[in-house]
């Protein structure tokens, strides 16, 4: 009988161990550096690319922040988006379509927390798709506030965020993944390249808006938009004070008609500097500046700015839309 229950269960697989777990999928290489890297350039009205954490850690700085963006309406953020705190992201990108709003940020996050907070603003059912399992990629669509948006978690490093018509996501999931061999991002496209260039890397704060211009856009800087082929901007700290090294970039193939091309943009400067919002913002006091020069097909104006006068101007010029954008 013994022997009858030995074979019987050999046999049968009793007491055996269970088979082994098959194994984990292979990584999936992401490439989410820089933020504005995965943000494609068709159809882009403008973008800008922001580096809050490098700015937070300047103390400096710290009480023209609290101005603008106070201590309180940073937790409520925090609290309403799953523990993202906006002082720890490390690169931030904001890009308006002509139909949507795209939004990547690479800062340390909790998926689940942020999948959560999604959930709990949505007003409608909320459909998932995934994407990639290691890291563990998840698209996330739902109604909230009566707009159309989808976001997109990359495991624990970034979340992209698209508010309004479906497209630009698309895109920058497919630039994340490696996908879009042919096909450049926006500042590496070609109408922003030379402005990207020409502004650099080390600036915390870019801003950019390709051309062409038309219609009212185009009188801007005194004309010189109906020529030009992209628009930049950059703030860096100017190390001391809330000094702000901003420079403002305007390509164009200006030719024998650059020097001229100078001038009117130090004259457009002067205006704008003059006029109400120039002195709301503090623009008619610069620390220095503004000058002017030219490059290889680039109008380049350099300033040093007050950074609390800004801010100042910041706070009472927009303080209310700022608080609505930080609550949705």
């Amino acid at each position: 009988m013994a022997l009858a229950a030995v074979v019987f269960s050999l046999a049968t697989g009793c007491g055996s161990r269970p088979p082994p777990a098959p194994p984990a999928p292979p990584p999936t290489p992401l490439h989410l550096e820089p933020a504005c890297g995965v943000a494609p350039a068709a159809g882009l009205s403008w973008l800008v690319e922001v580096k809050p954490r490098a700015i937070a850690e300047i103390p400096d700085l710290i009480p023209a922040i609290a101005l603008v963006l106070p201590e309180e309406r940073l937790a409520t953020f925090t609290s309403a988006h799953g523990g993202v705190d906006l002082r720890q992201v490390q690169d931030l990108c904001v890009a308006r379509y002509s139909s949507a709003l795209l939004s990547v940020a690479r800062v340390p996050i909790d998926p689940q927390r942020v999948a959560d907070a999604f959930e709990a603003r949505s007003t409608s059912t909320v459909t998932r798709t995934f994407l990639a399992e290691n890291p563990r990629v998840v698209r996330m669509s739902a109604e909230i506030g009566g707009e159309a948006q989808r976001l997109v978690l990359f495991g624990r490093e970034a979340v992209a965020l698209e508010q309004g018509a479906a497209g630009p996501l698309r895109a920058a999931e497919a630039f994340a993944f490696g996908k879009l061999k042919k096909a450049s991002p926006a500042l590496s496209g070609a109408a922003l390249v030379r402005a990207s260039e020409v502004l650099g890397n080390a600036a915390p704060v870019r801003v950019f808006a390709p051309g062409p211009f038309e219609g009212e856009t185009a009188k801007g800087l005194g004309g010189l938009l109906r020529a030009a082929t992209a628009v930049g901007a950059s703030a860096r700290w100017a190390g001391s004070g809330s000094k702000l090294a901003v420079r403002v970039v305007v390509t164009g193939a200006w030719g024998d008609d650059a020097s001229a091309a100078a001038e009117r943009l130090g004259a457009a400067a002067h205006v704008l500097s003059e006029s109400p919002i120039g002195h709301l913002f503090g623009l008619h006091r610069p620390v220095e500046g503004p000058s002017v020069h030219v490059e290889p097909d680039a109008l380049v104006l350099d300033a040093i700015l007050d950074g609390a006068a800004l801010a100042r101007g910041v706070h009472d010029a927009v303080d209310a839309e700022v608080a609505d954008i930080m609550r949705r």
